[in-house]
């Protein structure tokens, strides 16, 4: 079959939309404003997450961050911050908001001798009192949320929990289709860095990745960074790059940290995620098999209870390489269905429980 051969003298009005050549849209792109990178992969405007286990530091972590652009640093745990207007907001949904308020006195007490900040340094920082709704549900909650972003016009907004953004379980698709696509445009209609604070499934002592992230798998699509937060049962604590769609990550290396005695967040060291974990002691009620499938299930399903595994890809991976025997495998999974961690749609097929 001849291939079709269009006139090039013929005129296309290459730059009407919808579709326009690549290189109007590249015009286009380069007329516009120049965007940047708040910090590592976290561009103005994206919106992400930091995510991780419970009491593990995520919350602290981003007011560290943000705190670090409200008071013109030129870096946070040894990268690059870039700072529009050095505003930020903190929607502190989950506590009760003196507690909240007393942490982020000693936080700023800490920065202001630290780094010789000047006392009006604060007028920086934006909070919502007792006021504010502790879930934004109703399409009042929502336009109260945006008018507020409008009025303060932050460079950064952190957002403290997903969950207060929903009633709903987001481990239904559609449900966390529509939330994320509320918080996307948001975003860019405000030109912010979106951090959104969430949690993990169950980790007991594994790496923590993509595969963690509660909720639908549309969460971690939608999100343009993800960083991640584990606390050891040593009590180590470290942060791990686990996704960037504007950046590279790297995997490997996780950066270990402290929360110092004004809860401010402060680097110690860089470290292989694996010597971490494999020099934590495993209790006496964590079966290492039981992790091992876990982590196969968490690994290959990446968190969605919809995808089901059957019996022979485990044989092939667990007990046609040796890792365990038939009758292990067996009995691993028949407790772990009693443990109501995964559960069996029928004979041969197995899939993770939802996330409670």
């Amino acid at each position: 079959m001849e291939p079709i051969k269009l006139d090039p003298f013929t005129e296309v009005p290459n730059c009407n939309g919808p579709s326009v050549t690549l290189k109007c849209l590249i015009d286009i792109v380069n007329e516009m404003p120049e965007q940047h990178f708040l910090y590592k992969g976290i561009k103005v405007p994206s919106m992400g997450a930091i995510f991780g286990v419970p009491k593990a530091g995520k919350t602290i972590l981003a007011e560290s961050l943000g705190l670090s652009v409200a008071a013109g640093l030129n870096e946070f745990l040894g990268e690059k911050i870039y700072f529009g207007n050095q505003r930020v907001m903190f929607f502190g949904l989950e506590e009760y908001y003196p507690s909240r308020t007393k942490r982020n006195e000693k936080q700023i007490e800490y920065f202001t001798k630290a780094y010789n900040l000047p006392r009006n340094w604060t007028d920086n920082i934006f909070v919502v009192n007792e006021d504010f709704p502790k879930h934004i549900l109703s399409d009042d909650d929502w336009k109260l949320l945006d008018q507020e972003i409008e009025r303060i016009k932050p460079t950064m907004v952190m957002i403290d929990s997903l969950t207060r953004l929903t009633l709903e379980p987001i481990e239904d698709s559609t449900v966390a289709s529509k939330l994320m696509k509320k918080l996307k445009e948001l975003t860019h209609k405000h030109n912010i860095a979106l951090v959104l604070i969430h949690h993990t499934h169950k980790m007991e002592n594994r790496p923590i990745t993509l595969a963690t992230l509660a909720g639908s798998r549309v969460i971690g699509q939608e999100l343009d960074f993800m960083i991640g937060v584990n606390k050891t049962n040593r009590n180590d604590r470290y942060i791990k790059d686990v996704a960037y769609r504007y950046a590279n990550d790297d995997l490997d290396y996780v950066t270990t940290f402290e929360i110092n005695d004004y809860l401010v967040i402060e680097q110690l060291k860089q470290e292989k995620e694996y010597k971490l974990l494999e020099g934590a002691e495993i209790s006496a009620n964590q079966n290492p098999n039981d992790l091992s499938i876990i982590q196969y299930f968490l690994d290959y399903t990446e968190g969605d209870n919809s995808v089901i595994i059957e019996t022979k890809q485990l044989k092939d991976y667990f007990v046609n390489t040796g890792f365990m025997s038939g009758p292990t495998l067996f009995a691993t999974l028949k407790r772990l269905i009693n443990q109501n961690v995964i559960w069996q749609s029928e004979k041969g097929k197995y899939a993770l429980r939802e996330s409670s």
